[in-house]
């Protein structure tokens, strides 16, 4: 049997976001984050992270310092692994200069054998 991995995404988007954690999704299976994007309009800055059961994933939150311009950051390979049950969250942690959109996308692997 051949192993092929699926890649999905959970995505938030926010109308005039403030700082907070939403949660996003309860993995099915065991699986692992393979990154956080973030892409901002208007505004001045936004500051953003992911949760796995409420520790960051992110060692260092991910600044979105330019406009309209994807921005990305790998967890590390521990802190990516989720089991099955686990809790999946996206973190405003901070905006500045009152943006009128972000999205947070977070790129799982699942495995397409599962």
């Amino acid at each position: 049997m051949s192993y092929k991995a699926r890649l999905t995404e959970r995505t938030l988007t926010l109308k005039t976001p403030a700082a907070g954690t939403h949660v996003l999704w309860r993995a099915p299976v065991a699986c692992k984050v393979k990154a956080v994007r973030a892409y901002r309009l208007a505004g001045t800055g936004a500051v953003v992270n992911a949760q796995k059961n409420g520790g960051n994933l992110l060692a260092q939150d991910l600044s979105v310092d330019a406009a309209a311009t994807w921005k990305s950051a790998t967890p590390a390979v521990a802190a990516a692994k989720l089991a099955a049950g686990d809790t999946l969250s996206a973190v405003i942690v901070s905006v500045a200069g009152s943006p009128t959109d972000l999205t947070v996308q977070i790129d799982v692997e699942l495995d397409a054998d599962v």
